[in-house]
């Protein structure tokens, strides 16, 4: 029986098993733009801090050049906020901070001014330069309108500049496009990868024959272009299996930076934010050799990747597999379990996640599996996948 102790043991087996450095002398290649219509100097690579509160990585990567840095308050129980704070409050005025509160359809104007003063107290500043409405998944959590009220007085006061929303769930490109047709806010933080990017579906239909998948997320997010929201990727590595790859790269090229760059190129996010739990990565996320990167060794690169793991690449935002389970098995959260499992080896994310989904996969072993199998357009065997992560997580 795999329980949670072989499990964390499993884990933490895959999580060493693999070391890779990147030569530290590439220099960092971060380049400015700008993020919609707001009035920031955006830097095209930030600092994901959901699995880091280490001051060591944080101040290297502000070393360089790393000027964005991304956290929420309920990022390792308020310590990624509080290193942030601690290591950075010097250079307050060099850098933007973005950070998250999960605005319940329930929560009060007041739960959200204690949210927000807590946040300002562990990153040690009187404002927060974007803050998002973290992870939605439904337009309950859009429609209180104590929040948008509290985002507003919080704008007057001072202590935000900009408003977003962030999040990767079933009902994605709904949200997003729920806000942006009601001009609810400043800023869209979206899971997003070459894997999403219909001209790389293209390109790689062409070589293998296979019928294009075009999900809506893409068509959403060009709206957002036309409308002045400023579009930060995240997810940006399909899965971030970057151990796979490793024998596939060489010291010029990896297969991170050819995701990353390949996201960034792609037209539909300005920037994306990266999660560095470690100097050497730090060092290999921030040197994008963007004006070096061959399109085609890019290419090579991602395809490689994609038939290594094509039967596990769950793109978030895809929405086809939505409503079509007759057990109503909430299946892109029990993917994205599985992901902060198998693939970003965080234990505590991955069993949290889990847990918390309202429809999980213990009734798929009852289920032929056909209904999501036809449904889905990457052909994945969801019924098996579910059922795996369900014997791994529950």
């Amino acid at each position: 029986m795999f329980n949670r102790r072989k499990f964390i043991f499993a884990s933490a087996f895959l999580g060493s098993s693999f070391k890779y450095k990147i030569g530290t002398t590439q220099e960092s290649n971060i380049s400015n733009i700008k993020l919609g219509n707001t009035d920031l100097t955006f830097p095209n690579i930030g600092l994901g801090s959901s699995s880091t509160s280490d001051p060591s990585i944080i101040r290297h990567a502000y070393d360089r050049g790393v000027r964005y840095f991304d956290t929420a308050e309920s990022y390792l129980g308020g310590r990624a906020e509080a290193a942030i704070g601690k290591t950075l409050s010097s250079y307050r005025n060099e850098i933007i901070i973005g950070t998250k509160t999960k605005a319940r359809s329930s929560s009060s104007l007041s739960e959200f001014n204690s949210s927000l003063d807590g946040s300002l107290r562990r990153l040690k500043t009187d404002y927060i330069d974007i803050y998002f409405n973290h992870s939605v998944n439904s337009y309950s959590r859009l429609q209180n309108d104590d929040w948008w009220e509290f985002i507003e007085r919080a704008k007057q006061q001072g202590k935000i500049r900009y408003s977003g929303m962030s999040g990767h769930g079933s009902n994605l490109s709904d949200c997003v496009e729920y806000c942006l047709d009601r001009d609810l806010v400043d800023v869209v933080l979206t899971a997003f990868s070459f894997a999403q990017d219909p001209s790389f579906l293209e390109t790689l239909r062409h070589t293998f024959h296979f019928v294009a998948i075009n999900p809506r997320l893409p068509e959403v997010l060009k709206k957002a272009r036309r409308k002045g929201v400023g579009i930060i990727a995240m997810k940006t590595l399909a899965g971030s299996r970057l151990n796979d790859m490793r024998q596939y790269e060489d010291k010029n090229l990896t297969y991170a930076q050819s995701a990353i760059s390949w996201a960034l190129d792609s037209g539909y996010p300005d920037a994306a934010i990266l999660s560095m739990t470690s100097k050497s990565l730090v060092d290999e996320l921030t040197s994008i050799p963007s004006n070096k990167l061959s399109k085609i060794d890019s290419y090579k690169l991602l395809e490689k990747y994609y038939l290594l793991n094509k039967e596990n690449i769950c793109p978030p935002g895809c929405d086809m597999c939505r409503n079509v389970c007759p057990n109503e098995v909430d299946i892109a959260d029990v993917m994205r379990s599985k992901m902060y499992a198998l693939d970003y080896h965080n234990v505590n994310k991955a069993l949290n996640t889990y847990s918390s989904v309202k429809n999980n996969a213990s009734v798929c072993s009852s289920c032929s599996g056909e209904p999501c199998l036809s449904a889905c357009g990457y052909k994945l065997d969801i019924k098996n996948l579910n059922q795996k992560t369900h014997k791994l997580l529950s």
